[in-house]
């Protein structure tokens, strides 16, 4: 969602569609919780003098926080894991071992992507114990 906007074009403005004439971000993002996790997580792309970023990181971590409680296991883990580590502050690797288990348990999940997904880290981190091996000796 709004993730795709700032990668594609790198302007802001785009968001101002998710304000209402008040120029307030619409409640009605709430309702699509996947959606809000995603805006969320656009947010920690701004730089210094996107207010309207900084606006957003406001009203989805106050949103977020409050309906992380009455959310079911995979979706609660995710969410509480973005809260206290945002995907742009995390290291790829590590991130992505740890959504190896909330994705499994996501009932839509893709069994062969998330085979491949286990089989590329095991891959790399082997790759990386031998080269730490290598220069190690």
């Amino acid at each position: 969602m709004a993730h795709s906007c700032l990668v594609l074009g790198g302007k802001v403005d785009i968001f101002n569609k998710f304000k209402d004439n008040m120029g307030n971000f619409k409640e009605s993002l709430t309702n699509d919780v996947k959606g809000m996790l995603s805006f969320y997580e656009a947010t920690h792309m701004r730089v210094h003098g996107e207010d309207i970023l900084d606006e957003a990181l406001k009203f989805t971590t106050t949103h977020l926080e409050s309906m992380a409680i009455n959310f079911s296991h995979p979706l609660a883990t995710q969410v509480s894991q973005a809260l206290n580590r945002p995907i742009r502050k995390c290291l790829p690797r590590v991130e992505a071992r740890q959504y190896f288990s909330i994705y499994q348990e996501n009932a839509s999940h893709n069994e062969v992507l998330l085979n491949f997904a286990k089989l590329d880290f095991n891959m790399l981190q082997k790759q990386h114990q031998k080269e730490l091996s290598h220069i190690s000796r």
